[in-house]
């Protein structure tokens, strides 16, 4: 038996971009439409004395989602479920896990319903699609079908709205266990009247909450960002101080990492974790809330930064998305994007 050739697969493709937006511009880019809506991990690394740090410990504290087992599809288009919460909140949801031999996912985020699936089950379907163009051409032919469900057209008494029913009603696979949140746009109705009225049809819901860890280095090295340096460093550096990996003065060995240079030593650095679900309004609402805090003052006019690192989730074979958002005094914050691949549409 010959041994399988493994030298000679090429290393997955690497998107990387660096780009500078005012403050005052970067809420209506950031999180943008390449990196999708839906987060699973949010990192802040502030240096300096922050007044307002309780405030940003306590972000996430009431972003209850749930997770729903073996939920059809074809039940996000019951009128009674489209009229109480996909439009009248902020409804967000997507499939967990992958189905069939190809990866495949169900996302709804700004009210539409996003289908990503293979040849077959498109076909079965018979909704109206586009090809995707993946990086790899050895990856199998998939299909995005896309349904506006704010769209005034789509009401339970269009022709369209009985067709995409009636073809999700008709494709039996399409059930899985989901993630989803809701957010009304009336403050006197409780979120968790979704899970209310999932739980009077049958459904199993889980109430989840988002997973919080903090940290605080103190007198540490922390690199600038000037020309000098490479933005990616220091996101290098930020992922380090995230997941708790020490980056000593020297390197001990080939391999080990140190910090940036040229540097500053802060007397304190708050790092700040959560692990959830979250939507891109609500992280659109926390880096709100990190572009008005003040960097630490420093000696010689040393310019300090704050920084917000959003993951995406894994999905279209395509891994996890970073968009990492440094916030100075000044009135420009420096963005550092990097995917391993990117789905095009034909």
């Amino acid at each position: 038996m010959y041994n399988p050739e493994v030298i000679n697969f090429p290393p997955p493709k690497s998107l990387k971009q660096t780009c500078t937006w005012k403050k005052d511009q970067i809420l209506n880019k950031v999180p943008s439409q390449d990196l999708g809506n839906h987060f699973h991990g949010i990192t802040a690394i502030l240096s300096g004395e922050i007044t307002e740090i309780a405030e940003i410990q306590d972000f996430f504290l009431d972003s209850t989602f749930y997770r729903v087992n073996k939920f059809p599809v074809h039940k996000l288009l019951d009128p009674d479920f489209l009229s109480a919460f996909v439009k009248k909140g902020h409804f967000d949801a997507r499939t967990l896990g992958t189905w069939g031999e190809v990866d495949q996912s169900i996302v709804v985020e700004s009210g539409k319903l996003h289908l990503s699936v293979c040849k077959d089950v498109y076909q079965e379907l018979g909704l109206s699609g586009q090809a995707e163009v993946i990086s790899s051409k050895k990856c199998p032919a998939k299909y995005d079908i896309s349904v506006n469900l704010l769209d005034d057209k789509f009401s339970p008494d269009s022709k369209y709205y009985k067709r995409v029913s009636w073809c999700l009603q008709n494709q039996t696979s399409l059930q899985f266990d989901w993630i989803m949140n809701w957010h009304p746009h009336d403050s006197d109705i409780c979120p968790s009247s979704l899970a209310a009225y999932l739980d009077l049809l049958g459904f199993q819901v889980v109430q989840c909450l988002p997973s919080f860890e903090e940290r605080i280095l103190n007198q540490v090295k922390v690199p600038l960002l000037c020309t000098e340096t490479d933005i990616s460093d220091v996101v290098e550096w930020v992922g380090a101080a995230a997941l708790n990996i020490t980056c000593p003065d020297q390197e001990d060995y080939t391999s080990s990492m140190t910090c940036p240079e040229p540097s500053y030593k802060s007397e304190k650095v708050h790092i700040l974790k959560w692990k959830g679900f979250f939507s891109a309004r609500q992280a659109k609402e926390l880096l709100g809330v990190i572009l008005k805090l003040r960097p630490e003052a420093t000696e010689n006019s040393v310019q300090s930064w704050l920084n917000l690192t959003l993951i995406g989730f894994d999905e279209f074979q395509i891994a996890s998305s970073i968009c990492s958002v440094f916030t100075t005094a000044s009135d420009n914050c420096q963005v550092f994007t990097n995917q391993t691949s990117r789905r095009k549409i034909k």
